[in-house]
């Protein structure tokens, strides 16, 4: 496996994070690899690739929060019920369903809790640029 990409419509020499910071370390294997992709492709620029982080979503969110919610708002049970065939706790659920269907519909159940966690999401990164200015 290289590690090394080259883009020829960019012109660029694609690397990883982690083999840049093996590469600048002279006489490393890395360091030769580099050395001889840019003798391979002198014009290419070398460019270390990045990677968008993951936003956030519902972070928390778990079977277990679910539940607790499900029974502090559930007025008949059949929600609670839903839940249960749903997520694989009960002898009529005849094959569990994945996480993300089971969010999907509890998010479809309460749309408020979505507005919940968006609010909360906005305090924690107020929060967050307090602390970087102060």
């Amino acid at each position: 496996m290289t590690n090394i990409t080259i883009n020829e419509r960019n012109n660029t020499l694609v690397i990883t994070k982690k083999f840049e910071k093996a590469a600048s370390k002279y006489g490393s294997p890395e360091y030769k690899e580099l050395k001889e992709a840019k003798a391979d492709f002198p014009n290419f620029r070398v460019v270390t690739r990045t990677t968008k982080k993951k936003e956030e979503t519902y972070k928390g969110l778990t079977y277990k929060y679910m539940e607790s919610y499900i029974k502090d708002h559930d007025v008949n049970g059949k929600i609670m019920d839903e839940f249960k065939v749903r997520t694989g706790q009960t002898k009529e659920s005849l094959n569990k369903r994945s996480y993300f269907e089971v969010k999907k519909w509890f998010i479809e159940i309460y749309p408020e809790f979505a507005t919940f966690h968006e609010d909360r999401k906005a305090v924690a990164d107020e929060i967050k640029t307090l602390r970087v200015t102060a």
